[in-house]
C-alpha cells in the first residue's frame, strides 16, 4: 500500500531537482545577460568619453599637448595626447576610460589626424614696416640696420590668412581704449580704439597686438611677437620689441618713432605669434578607432 506513495515522494523529488536545475540556469543566464549588458553599457560610455576627450582638445588646440579630464566622476575619465605629425598637420589620439566594480576597467580609443591653418612668417621681413612716411629722432635702435620699410603695401589677408573680422572674432582678449591698460595682453589680443589711444603705462605682452584706431606708446613697452595698428602710431617712450611692427595708417599721417626705441626684427617670435592664427583653422581629415 505504500510503494504508491513512495513513487509520488521520488517522481516529485525529481521534479525539484529539475526545476532547480532550470531556476539555477535562468539564474545564471539572467546574471550573466545582466554583466554583458553592463560591460556593453560601459563600453558604450568608455566611446563616448574618447569622444568628449577629442572634442575636448579640438575646442582648446594649441599644438602638441596632453590634458586629461573626467565627466561625472573620476570613474568616468578621458586622456588626450596631441602630437606633431608632420608640418601643419597633428594626431590626436583620445582614450576613454570607465572603471566598474562590476566590470573592472573598460577603455575604448580613438585616432583623428587633424590639418590646421597656413600661416607664413616669411611674409613679416621687417622689424618695422609702415604703409606711409617713417620717421625716425632720438635714440631708435633697429635690429639689423635695414630691417624697416616705408611707403609698403600688404592686405591683412594675406599675411594673418584671415580677415580683421576673423581675427577679431577669435581674439583672446577683446578691449577698448577705456578698458586696455593694464590687461593681460597675450595670445591675440584686439583693443578698438575711439578717436586715438596714449599709453602712459607699462605694457609687457606677447602674441599677436592688434590696435584698431590711432595710438601713442608713451610708457614703457615690452612685447614679443607682432604689433599691428590701424592708424597713426607714435612711439616716444621706452619701448622694446621682438618680432614685427607694422602700421597701416593713411597717407595724410607718419609714423614716428622717439624716444629710447629699440625693434628686433625676430622671425622665431613671429613665428609664435603666428602659431595663434594658425591653430584658428583646424579640420580632421581623418578619424578612426583603435
Amino acid at each position: 500500500m505504500n510503494k504508491p506513495k513512495g513513487i509520488v515522494f521520488v517522481f516529485a523529488l525529481m521534479v525539484m531537482v529539475v526545476l532547480s536545475i532550470l531556476l539555477a540556469s535562468f539564474y545564471f543566464q539572467s546574471a550573466n545577460e545582466g554583466k554583458q549588458a553592463l560591460a556593453f553599457e560601459n563600453s558604450t560610455r568608455a566611446f563616448w568619453l574618447a569622444e568628449a576627450g577629442l572634442a575636448k582638445a579640438l575646442s582648446t588646440f594649441s599644438g602638441p599637448t596632453t590634458l586629461s579630464g573626467y565627466i561625472g566622476d573620476a570613474n568616468h575619465a578621458y586622456s588626450v595626447q596631441v602630437s606633431l605629425l608632420s608640418g601643419i598637420y597633428y594626431t590626436i589620439v583620445s582614450i576613454g576610460t570607465v572603471t566598474s566594480p562590476a566590470t573592472g576597467t573598460t577603455s575604448r580609443t580613438i585616432s583623428a589626424t587633424v590639418k590646421t591653418g597656413v600661416v607664413d612668417p616669411t611674409k613679416f621681413q621687417y622689424g618695422i614696416e609702415t604703409t606711409t612716411d617713417l620717421v625716425v629722432k632720438g635714440s631708435v635702435d633697429i635690429n639689423p640696420d635695414d630691417s624697416w620699410k616705408e611707403y609698403s603695401t600688404w592686405v591683412f589677408a594675406d599675411l594673418f590668412s584671415i580677415t580683421k573680422a576673423e581675427m577679431k572674432a577669435n581674439a583672446t582678449h577683446l578691449y577698448t581704449d577705456d578698458t586696455f591698460e593694464g590687461q593681460p595682453v597675450d595670445g591675440i589680443t584686439w583693443v578698438d580704439v575711439d578717436g586715438s589711444m596714449n599709453i602712459a603705462g607699462n605694457l609687457v605682452g606677447s602674441g599677436i597686438l592688434i590696435i584698431n584706431g590711432n595710438v601713442h606708446f608713451a610708457g614703457t613697452v615690452d612685447f614679443n611677437g607682432i604689433i599691428y595698428v590701424i592708424g597713426e602710431l607714435t612711439i616716444t617712450g621706452t619701448v622694446t620689441t621682438y618680432g614685427a611692427v607694422l602700421a597701416e595708417s593713411s597717407t595724410t599721417v607718419d609714423t614716428e618713432l622717439a624716444g629710447n626705441v629699440e625693434i628686433n626684427y625676430s622671425v622665431s617670435d613671429i613665428t609664435d605669434a603666428l602659431s595663434f592664427v594658425q591653430y584658428l583653422t583646424k579640420e580632421v581629415v581623418s578619424w578612426q578607432e583603435i
